[in-house]
């Protein structure tokens, strides 16, 4: 629990959607560097104003400014991510221009150089490898160019080694950051995968029962939020046992692809459509009336007996018997509504099958009494 309050105390309450990984390091490590940026600035400060290092006056008139803008640049990304990309481009020219800054005013510092080479990973892993590539070239023309007019010049070696160091360090960086943008994009296809596998039925492709009946859940939730109905449809195929018992399963499975595929092309994208049993599914449909619900029951009642799948000797007619009910935010659950639409269902089948029944139409009558 503490280490989940320091951790939105440091980075905020920023949430990332399963997927983004990456980007969440990226914005959680722009984080990291900006508080160390503005921590050891303010060490530098802090000890000049001590008396403890001594700097130049006029890269402390720099430093200063600095150190404010780092703090800004960090409360600005943890309370505004979607900026992350304006601020850390702002942030790494301003440490460029920084670094230029010590190396011309604070010459008492040999190893003053280094910060061109030590901001180079971050670059690569926050802004990716194009920034990457510039940030270096640019570091390398300047200190190759700029150490020439430096009163107390570098050697010739120590230019050498750090722009060696440096493209040393980006092309390291380079490889990483290509690798790991490569594994993590593997790692989410196939979590995507995995997750598809989960969630949908392997015959047919359509959602499985759990995962259909979460998505209804969901449904059934932000009806009672927006106050709005929804209907579902129970499908259930007539005869089918006779189907695998003359055709055999081979047989029965190409008329459940069938009528999955049949189902999923006439429902609209906002529907849900889902197998929830041997021959049985089930379609929800959200911001539907009870009419509107019937009326495309009724298409795909007809659509499913025009299918007559091909199942190898022979093309097989096939019908369904189609239960629809209403839904809204007076139901506690989705149960309830299915189990309407499936008492509808029993009520066609009863009824002659291959027909639409809808459970309102049939309450002042017997029939619902007789199948409960």
């Amino acid at each position: 629990m503490a280490d989940h309050s320091f951790t939105r105390l440091f980075f905020g309450s920023a949430v990332f959607r399963e997927g983004l990984e990456y980007q969440q390091f990226r914005y959680r490590f722009a984080l990291a560097i900006l508080v160390f940026s503005t921590v050891i600035t303010g060490l530098f400060l802090l000890t000049s104003h001590l008396g403890t290092t001594q700097f130049d006056e006029r890269y402390l008139l720099i430093a200063k400014p600095y150190f404010i803008s780092s703090l800004i640049c960090y409360v600005l990304l943890r309370a505004r991510p979607s900026w992350m990309t304006p601020i850390t481009v702002l942030y790494a020219v301003e440490s460029l221009l920084q670094f230029a800054a010590v190396f011309f005013l604070n010459p008492s510092d040999e190893l003053r150089i280094i910060w061109f080479a030590l901001n180079l990973p971050g670059v690569y892993l926050i802004l990716g490898q194009f920034a990457g590539i510039v940030v270096t070239v640019v570091s390398i023309l300047f200190v190759t160019v700029a150490n020439a007019y430096l009163d107390q010049p570098y050697s010739i070696n120590a230019i050498v080694t750090i722009c060696l160091g440096m493209v040393y360090i980006s092309i390291f960086f380079h490889a990483f950051a290509t690798r790991s943008i490569s594994f993590h994009h593997a790692m989410v296809e196939a979590n995507r995968k995995l997750s598809d596998m989960a969630a949908k039925d392997p015959l047919t492709g359509l959602l499985n029962a759990r995962a259909y009946y979460a998505l209804c859940d969901n449904a059934l939730s932000q009806a009672r939020r927006s106050g709005n109905y929804f209907a579902m449809l129970f499908v259930d195929l007539d005869h089918f046992k006779s189907i695998n018992d003359r055709f055999g399963h081979e047989a029965g499975d190409a008329v459940l692809k069938s009528v999955a595929g049949c189902l999923q092309d006439g429902i609209r994208h906002s529907d849900i459509v889902g197998r929830i049993g041997g021959e049985e599914f089930s379609v929800l449909l959200p911001d539907t009336d009870q009419e509107g619900a019937r009326q495309l029951a009724e298409k795909l009642r007809q659509d499913i007996e025009a299918l007559m799948p091909d199942i190898g000797e022979q093309r097989l007619p096939i019908t369904a018997s189609i239960g629809v009910a209403a839904g809204g935010p007076e139901h506690k659950t989705v149960a309830d509504v299915q189990r309407q639409a499936d008492q509808a269902m029993y009520v066609a089948k009863r009824q002659g099958r291959n027909r639409v029944t809808c459970l309102d139409e049939i309450m002042d009558g017997q029939e619902l009494a007789s199948v409960t």
